[in-house]
């Protein structure tokens, strides 16, 4: 895991980018804890990464001086409910006199709703769209935001149209899947909803000598095959007798350039022939090398990108052909960076071997680092909160899922805007160490639910289609990381031998979305046609598709607040005279499945009623 420590303000020319865990052993990302964290904003802007706030409360930092924004600066509000705003400068709490107006109404009315000067927003009985704007009183500056004020929740299904975004099968995939102890352990992962693993392709073992030894990784391949699992192999590492000497990494670092990218694309070539002779299909993705743009790739940081770009022309090109000769439809991509940088992405898609060879382009994303551990969900503790890094900054899922989209619509890739999208790590924070939320009963099945609806609307933010893989990290990578392992006060993902591990608070999620007695979403499916209200920088957020049995809503809190008798319409169904189904995910501990009323609306029109608490995930399955 690579373990930055320091962040900097980037100029219009240098974007910043994020950095993510890896696969270094426990000692080398020790070692490598002094790396920079950067990430890509194809807006072009900067923004600094740990200090922005997202509450109204008392805190120990304030600022005087600075340039004035407005947290949230997008937000629905249901109709008669609140959102409480912050005055911002410098992306730190406002300690000056502020004062706040909707619509130019100082403190606001009935009509565009009223806000006091603690910034409690309280929204009209009206849906509507409005301005709230803060004046910094003793600088004389103002910023404002957007607010939808929404008094039903909507989504189009559009008659189950086969014609609507489709969402690949296999979506969810695990890291360190090869590290459960047993078939036992492995089968409950599955039943949570994951179809997929990502692991490394142990080339250092494997080609210890170079007549490679395939027991290294054979019965991890059978595992996953016997129990209907798809594998994502990291072809990432550089054998013992490949690795220069003296090794400028340190001796035996298999992270070194290859002393021949010739003979390391003929070992990946023979993992090619191996896995489909011996695994006929169960191998679908390829993944050349890990992080490339950061110490998984120990080379000078001046020449990562050319030495990466050497490793993937001769290798791609070899496998992609072996696949074709084996009458196979496994993908071939990269580069699995730490963030998405820019020049990555255009160096790849815009090389004359490379965008002909690439059938996936791959990233990792991980909001927060070693420097934001005391980060907390929606509240200022000199460092920007969870929720605000995730909805409202350019650090979140969506937006780096269209980012993403953008950059990709610049190559010459065959596919053109087409080319698929991997998110292949992602979790809050990189770090091994406690964090407020990640293993949180309250706060963990709402962060996963919003990094899971992000990338899916994206549709509706401008993408042409969805994200193709999203690979959590991980089932287990004590401590702190994991799917499953033992539930003790510490919540730790500890997980020795011989025990018997039970689901921490974000497994529920994905196995709402995604297990086949739930809304089945690994099956495959198709994105709504459209949904309402939008996903802003902060309120309910709501995402929609159809599975083969059952149109599924999915409604998001993650705010402290009740939202009281919603409405939520649910048109063009597809179905007549259906039941519903409301799933609740139950303090991080269960998913509550109840029968909930449907009222017809006229042709497949139906309307539901619901009550969704703080912090909460719920979704609603028309069959």
């Amino acid at each position: 895991m690579h373990i930055p420590s320091s962040l900097r303000r980037s100029t219009f020319s240098e974007p910043i980018q994020s950095c993510f865990p890896c696969t270094l052993t426990r000692s080398l990302r020790k070692a490598s804890s002094r790396v920079r964290l950067k990430f890509h904003l194809f807006f072009a802007l900067a923004f600094p990464f740990c200090a922005l706030a997202s509450t109204t409360e008392l805190y120990a930092t304030t600022a005087t001086t600075g340039t004035l924004a407005l947290y949230p600066n997008t937000t629905s509000v249901y109709v008669r409910s609140q959102q409480v705003f912050q005055a911002q400068l410098s992306t730190v709490p406002d300690g000056n006199s502020v004062s706040y107006s909707v619509d130019g109404v100082t403190d606001g009315n009935a009509t565009t709703g009223t806000i006091t000067n603690q910034g409690v927003y309280t929204a009209p009985a009206v849906a509507g769209n409005h301005k709230v704007t803060v004046r910094d009183n003793t600088l004389g500056t103002t910023a404002s935001a957007t607010v939808v004020v929404y008094s039903n929740v909507e989504v189009n299904f559009a008659s189950r149209s086969t014609s609507l975004h489709a969402v690949p099968p296999n979506l969810f995939g695990a890291e360190r899947m090869d590290s459960l102890h047993d078939a036992s352990d492995l089968d409950l992962v599955k039943a949570g909803g994951f179809n997929y693993a990502r692991f490394y392709a142990q080339i250092p073992i494997v080609f210890k000598t170079q007549t490679p030894s395939w027991n290294a990784i054979d019965a991890t391949v059978q595992r996953f095959s016997s129990a209907g699992i798809k594998v994502m192999l990291q072809m990432y590492q550089t054998p013992p007798w490949l690795q220069p000497n003296p090794n400028p990494c340190g001796a035996g670092n298999p992270n070194a350039m290859p002393t021949s990218v010739t003979a390391w694309a003929q070992i990946v070539l023979q993992y090619v022939k191996h896995m489909d002779a011996t695994f006929p299909g169960v191998v679908t993705d390829y993944e050349i090398w890990n992080e490339p743009n950061e110490s998984g790739l120990c080379v000078p940081a001046a020449s990562r990108l050319t030495d990466y770009l050497e490793i993937y022309r001769a290798a791609a090109p070899l496998m992609r052909e072996q696949i074709r000769t084996d009458k196979q439809t496994a993908r071939v991509g990269g580069p699995a960076t730490a963030g998405l940088p820019a020049t990555w992405v255009s160096a790849m898609l815009n090389d004359s071997v490379i965008s002909q060879n690439i059938d996936f382009l791959s990233y990792h994303i991980y909001i927060f680092g070693n420097t934001q551990l005391g980060a907390e969900w929606n509240t200022y503790n000199n460092v920007m909160s969870v929720l605000q890094a995730t909805m409202d900054s350019y650090l979140g899922p969506e937006q780096y899922y269209v980012t993403a989209a953008h950059l990709i619509s610049t190559g010459k890739q065959p596919q053109g805007q087409n080319l698929p999208i991997y998110n292949t790590e992602y979790n809050q924070n990189w770090d091994y160490a406690q964090t407020c939320c990640q293993n949180s009963y309250t706060y963990s099945p709402v962060w996963n639910g919003l990094a899971v609806a992000g990338p899916l609307n994206a549709i509706y933010a401008g993408a042409p289609n969805t994200i193709h893989r999203l690979v959590y990290f991980a089932a287990n990578a004590h401590p702190y990381f994991c799917l499953v392992g033992e539930i003790d006060t510490d919540m730790d993902c500890l997980y020795p031998l011989g025990s018997v591990p039970q689901p921490y608070p974000q497994y529920f999620l994905y196995q709402l979305f995604g297990a086949s007695n739930y809304l089945a979403l690994e099956r495959g499916g198709y994105m709504a046609l459209t949904v309402w209200p939008p996903e802003l920088g902060n309120g309910l957020v709501v995402t929609a598709f159809f599975t083969s049995g059952l149109d599924a809503t999915v409604l998001i809190n993650p705010s402290a607040d009740t939202l009281t008798n919603v409405p939520v319409n649910m048109d063009n169904t597809g179905f007549s005279a259906p039941s519903a189904t409301l799933y609740r995910i139950v303090n991080g501990q269960s998913i509550q499945s109840s029968s909930i009323s449907l009222r017809p609306l006229g042709g497949t029109t139906y309307q539901a009623v619901v009550t969704m608490g703080p912090n909460s995930v719920q979704a609603i399955a028309i069959r």
